[in-house]
């Protein structure tokens, strides 16, 4: 809030409304008329940058930069540390293949993230040819796209690491990789800049990078690694891109270390809801299920099927489903034998297609439909949607009729998810149930959208008759059809901001709703009178403190799945139970808890990303095992309290930790869960509260509610939002934030603000109205007034240009 804290300039008392309509304006009235001292004091509400990590370089480390490159001498020492790189589904089929590079380390070799790939089985190839598979996954960052794993046994020389901070642009380098699997290529380029990507400033190479250099080492004259080479280089064609080595030295000063049987892990379905048919690389992430490889099916089929018991006939079958290329196919199956019989629908090739696969080969295929549809939209998501009935079922693609079949081979069987020829897929929502086809309309207004698209075909231009029948109508025509299509354009852009409103609203209810507020704070429309207890209507023990933060990420993302999460948090902490009895010592499970996260799990605060919102998605945070102190502290307290410890949330400013409070009466102990787990002296607290500009106050010390904690976490968000200018963030944030704490001045004054710049001008004037009833102190009600009129006065008029 800081355009809130500036001096309360006066404005003249006749201020000139065309001024005042303007964004700079309004911010000048909110701020004469309301008195502010920062969004509830801003220093308390946010997380803090923490300290570099160990190992970056001092100025006087810096390499000769006059030296000139010998190519030859250099790859003929370098590429005896090379390795390829592959990652396999459990089928053996290659889902990744990249460059890795030997480091400093016990069998540690260097390559990119996406390399690896979450959950796969990884191994190294040699250059004499043989393979050793991968034991440990040492250190990881998806974030950043850079791993470092282990191989037991392996003894290659070591590239060396730049130590300098910074490779300056003009230096010449070499890359080494193995591009589209051939081994060791050489290319020799400089560094032509620095380019941000993704909130990471890149080394820009002057050099052509292909596929499979990906993981490979950029090499200064000395032969040391300044660089790691990334998928970022395909952005540009004859221009690679790299990752700066001090950020490869920082994730190996600090690493994360996961085995190989918890890696396989990462991203696996859920078992007790999906099995996989015929091999495939099927995993699961935030509410989708993605799908790539061939399976060992005929036409590389691969099918996933749901676990659900298929209830009575009539039933409906539902999932949204976009390819990565529509020359795929993928899509839904019912009626399965668990094996090769089955139907399937699914688009393939620009067609929809329906067929009964009645055995393992196509001679045993029968294709029932295969013809395009306009109602299907190329390259975007679509609704693929099977009634199924006792006597025939139909196909609908995004609620329209493809196809009915009374075909019935297989009579019966179960329902999931399929995929051909090796096509990449995404699969969002997928449902069984009934009545799941949008309501149809009346058979009136069903022949009058026929006529209309009998008279303009949507998917293509406009033919001569339809030109030629426009031509005597002039320019009227030309401007009436731009003008309407200008309507169109608008109100496709309005609405589709009342779905995205629409979704806020309903998130916003649901968080309510799990922190127990009130009925009046869930439809705070910024007119209404609250009182401040309306706000903490819960106590700690009430509050579903992790819906509420899965919620938080739900806001930006509709396709975070809360229940799903909450799931995997109750099995983590089933997994918790089974190394440690629930009635063992208080110390023994506090132990084990730390074991798990930190240990097996490689759990670990993000240094390196450290302002990414992903950090703030408890989801995210879950999935990847790093994030922020406030996140990696609610999975902790989630945890623990599963297992029936009592681990409260400590606001500490710019610096969140946990305190275990043992039942048995013994010391308290202030945990760092950034830290992997750190246990806190009172001098370390101290510390942090005199490094963070603030007295040692037993207030600080105190326990955060549920509502407390997601206003905090709210409030990092809105940092992040206000220093990109995201104001569309800004605003959904700050309605989240009345929601919590109705009585603010500082966050009803923003939100005022934002609502009157994003042309929400009666949600404003109803901010502004909330000030005049209630009067806070330090507000001048005069100047509000007069804000409200004129955005009245804005109001009408856009109602007039309506």
């Amino acid at each position: 809030m800081r355009s809130l804290t500036s001096q309360r300039a006066r404005l003249k008392s006749t201020p000139d409304q065309t001024q005042l309509a303007s964004h700079h304006m309004i911010r000048l009235a909110i701020c004469a008329a309301i008195w502010t001292t920062g969004v509830a004091n801003a220093g308390l509400g946010h997380d803090e940058k923490p300290p570099a990590p160990a190992g970056n370089a001092a100025a006087d480390d810096k390499p000769n930069q006059t030296d000139r490159i010998n190519v030859e001498a250099l790859a003929e020492r370098a590429l005896k540390s090379l390795v390829v790189v592959r990652s396999t589904d459990r089928t053996g089929s290659d889902l990744g293949l990249g460059t890795g590079f030997a480091i400093e380390g016990k069998g540690l070799i260097a390559t990119a993230y996406h390399v690896i790939g979450d959950g796969r089985e990884i191994s190294i190839e040699l250059k004499d040819g043989r393979k050793l598979p991968v034991t440990e996954i040492f250190a990881s960052s998806s974030q950043l796209d850079l791993a470092i794993v282990r191989v037991d046994g392996l003894e290659l020389p070591p590239l060396a690491l730049s130590a300098e901070a910074k490779t300056p642009a003009g230096r010449e380098i070499v890359a080494l990789g193995h591009p589209e699997g051939f081994r060791n290529a050489v290319v020799s380029g400089v560094v032509s800049g620095h380019q941000e990507i993704d909130g990471v400033e890149m080394l820009q190479l002057a050099m052509s990078i292909e596929r499979g250099n990906s993981g490979g080492p950029v090499l200064d004259a000395q032969g040391q690694v300044v660089g790691v080479v990334t998928r970022k280089s395909a952005l540009r064609d004859k221009l690679g891109f790299a990752l700066p080595v001090r950020l490869l030295r920082d994730l190996q000063n600090d690493p994360n270390t996961v085995p190989m049987s918890r890696w396989s892990t990462i991203g696996a379905l859920d078992e007790t809801q999906w099995t996989p048919i015929f091999g495939g690389n099927w995993r699961q992430r935030a509410g989708r299920i993605l799908v790539n490889g061939e399976g060992k099916s005929f036409g590389g089929r691969t099918l996933c099927l749901n676990q659900t018991e298929v209830p009575e006939l009539p039933i409906d079958l539902r999932v949204q489903v976009k390819l990565e290329s529509e020359e795929g196919a993928a899509g839904l199956v019912f009626h399965s034998d668990g094996n090769d019989r089955h139907y399937g629908f699914y688009p393939s090739a620009g067609n929809l297609r329906l067929t009964r696969f009645d055995g393992p080969d196509v001679g045993s295929w029968t294709i029932l439909h295969n013809e395009p549809h306009p109602a299907y939209r190329m390259d975007q998501r679509n609704t693929l949607t099977v009634r199924i009935q006792k006597d025939r079922f139909e196909c609908y693609v995004n609620g329209t009729l493809v196809v009915q079949s009374s075909d019935s081979v297989i009579p019966s069987g179960r329902v999931g998810l399929a995929a051909f020829r090796g096509t990449a897929a995404e699969f969002r929502r997928f449902e069984l149930g009934t009545n799941l086809l949008p309501a149809s309309a009346s058979e009136e207004s069903f022949e009058k959208l026929r006529k209309l698209a009998e008279e303009l075909n949507w998917n293509q231009p406009a033919q001569s008759p339809a030109i030629e029948s426009l031509l005597p109508l002039g320019d009227a025509a030309s401007e009436f059809l731009n003008e309407e299509a200008d309507r169109l354009e608008q109100k496709s852009k309005r609405l589709k901001q009342l779905a995205t409103d629409l979704h806020e609203a309903s998130v916003r209810k649901t968080i309510a709703s799990a922190l127990n507020l009130s009925q009046k704070e869930t439809g705070d429309q910024g007119a209404e009178t609250s009182s401040p207890n309306e706000a903490t209507t819960t106590t700690a023990s009430e509050a579903d403190l992790l819906t509420a933060a899965l919620l938080i990420a739900r806001q930006d993302n509709a396709d975070v799945d809360v229940p799903l999460y909450v799931r995997r948090i109750d099995q983590m902490a089933e997994e918790l139970k089974k190394r440690v009895p629930i009635d063992s010592a208080e110390s023994l499970r506090i132990a084990a808890l730390d074991s798990y996260l930190f240990e097996e799990l490689g759990v670990r605060g993000s240094r390196y990303e450290y302002e990414s919102p992903s950090n703030s998605y408890l989801n995210e945070v879950i999935d990847d095992r790093e994030g922020i102190p406030i996140t990696l502290s609610v999975l902790y307290m989630e945890l623990a309290k599963r297992i029936n410890l009592k681990v409260v949330g400590v606001g500490l400013p710019g610096h969140f930790v946990v305190r275990f409070e043992p039942g048995d009466g013994s010391m308290p102990q202030t945990i760092d869960v950034f830290e992997r787990g750190k246990r806190l002296s009172e001098d370390e607290v101290r510390a942090i509260l005199s490094d963070a500009g603030f007295p040692d106050q037993p207030r600080f010390r105190e326990a955060k509610s549920p509502r407390e904690i997601i206003e905090r976490m709210q409030l990092n968000l809105l940092s992040l939002a206000e220093a990109r200018r995201d104001d569309a963030s800004v605003l959904r944030y700050l309605e989240t934030l009345v929601m919590l704490d109705p009585m603010s001045v500082e966050f009803r004054a923003k939100r005022l603000e934002m609502r009157a710049r994003t042309g929400r001008l009666q949600m404003a004037i109803d901010d502004a109205s909330w000030f005049i009833q209630e009067q806070p102190p330090g507000v001048d009600v005069e100047r509000v007034r007069e804000l409200r009129t004129t955005l009245e006065m804005q109001q009408d008029r856009q109602q007039q240009v309506k």
